[in-house]
């Protein structure tokens, strides 16, 4: 039988369409599983990160955003304080492809129980705008106070335990955000809030370069908070510096990539990664601010 017979015979007979069908499945089944293999990492950029570099470049960053989705990020975390400027921002970001898995709600202050009730109610409302876009984790920073004395960290901590657990009534998570005053005075506020709320109800957002900054530019520090809380962490706000000053893109530098990547992988839990490199007074000015964020997405993929 020629070549040409046996394929017609093959193709039109009904156990040749079988056959196609079954490898064409089969093709099917390897070309997904490569697909999963090659999948990128979801890389967000929050919103303080993406206007510093924008504003250092003379633009305004809400006018870029299919620049910022060209540049490898997937998503932007958004700066809001009340439901509807999250409405107006969600729109936007739907709009340019940007998914936004986490919003940034600002410093709460759940210290004063008078404006800890407000607070709570307005933290809530932007909680379930954001359910509606399908985000999954509310970032709350408390209200800073130097020296908050021990009263006040009881309260704050029973509110937020409180905030948290309504939150995760409906599916959202509430993390822990936090700078150098959180981690005054032995960091007592920084362990109070994780030691005295449920992980149930309050996780942990790891802010990488302030666990290291504000404590006296340590790694030491860095890699016990994360041995203490690791269990609790969902997601990791990304800055490096280079000899303690905020370096243009995120690289190597001061802290540990490698060593972060290697034990945040040893949790085996989902980590969401927001990029909030910044410039600061002596940050040198060599990019722009989309190639700014195409080098820390390549480095970020590659190391994490």
């Amino acid at each position: 039988m020629q070549r040409r017979s046996f394929l017609q015979t093959a193709v039109f007979g009904s156990a040749g369409i079988l056959a196609v069908q079954t490898l064409t499945a089969q093709i099917q089944q390897i070309v997904s599983k490569e697909q999963t293999k090659t999948k990128q990492l979801h890389i967000a950029v929050n919103q303080y990160a993406a206007n510093n570099f924008y504003q250092r470049d003379g633009k305004n960053f809400l006018e870029q955003l299919n620049e910022i989705k060209s540049s490898g990020v997937d998503g932007l975390e958004p700066t809001v304080d009340n439901a509807k400027n999250l409405e107006n921002i969600g729109k936007m970001l739907n709009d340019h492809g940007l998914e936004f898995r986490s919003v940034y709600v600002g410093g709460g202050n759940l210290h004063e129980s008078e404006i800890a009730a407000k607070e709570i109610v307005r933290i809530r409302h932007i909680a379930e705008k954001a359910k509606e876009f399908d985000s999954k984790i509310i970032i709350f920073n408390p209200a800073a106070k130097h020296g908050k004395n021990d009263a006040e960290l009881i309260l704050q901590a029973e509110n937020v335990n409180k905030l948290g657990n309504e939150l995760a009534s409906f599916g959202i998570k509430l993390a822990f955000h936090y700078h150098t005053t959180e981690l005054e005075f032995a960091a007592r506020e920084f362990h109070h809030l994780l030691c005295n709320t449920d992980p149930k109800n309050f996780s942990l957002c790891l802010e990488q370069h302030w666990s290291y900054r504000g404590s006296g530019n340590s790694q030491v520090a860095l890699f016990d908070h994360l041995k203490l809380y690791g269990n609790r962490i969902v997601a990791v706000h990304l800055r490096q510096s280079v000899n303690n000053v905020w370096s243009e893109t995120f690289g190597d530098g001061d802290i540990d990539n490698q060593k972060l990547a290697a034990q945040l992988k040893e949790l085996n839990t989902p980590v969401h990664f927001v990029l909030e490199q910044a410039a600061e007074k002596n940050t040198p000015k060599t990019l722009t601010a989309d190639m700014v964020l195409r080098q820390s997405c390549e480095y970020i993929r590659c190391v994490f």
